[in-house]
């Protein structure tokens, strides 16, 4: 992880407790790209709050607010990256999952074996 910081508050240490889909169709991947899988909300709600996830800065954030978190979902058993927005500034634990994909390679060998992107 690098020292940046959100709010004020370091990446790796923003409050994520609590997610919600606002808008599920945005997990429907499949209406937007050929051959991509749907995701579905529980297991982006799951990811979203592993313990264990890697949270990041999202860097093609339009608005630069939004966040990225690698983590496991046990009810799709795999590991997806998650594209979340606070629903307070500064965050106080509540975000909002804009989307969700099944991680590539590169960060799923960083969530298992925990080395930095």
């Amino acid at each position: 992880m690098d020292d940046d910081v959100y709010d004020g508050i370091p990446v790796d240490e923003l409050p994520i407790t609590a997610a919600d889909v606002p808008d599920p169709a945005h997990l429907r991947r499949s209406a937007r790209y050929p051959g991509a899988r749907d995701v579905d909300p529980v297991a982006a709600v799951e990811a979203a709050l592993d313990p264990d996830g890697l949270v990041a800065r999202d860097s093609s954030s339009r608005t630069g607010e939004a966040i990225l978190v690698v983590g496991y979902t046990p009810l799709a058993d795999e590991v997806l990256v998650v594209v979340l927005l606070p629903d307070d500034h500064p965050p106080t634990g509540l975000w909002h999952v804009v989307t969700a994909w099944p991680a590539d390679r590169r960060r799923r060998r960083a969530y298992w074996i925990g080395e930095d992107r």
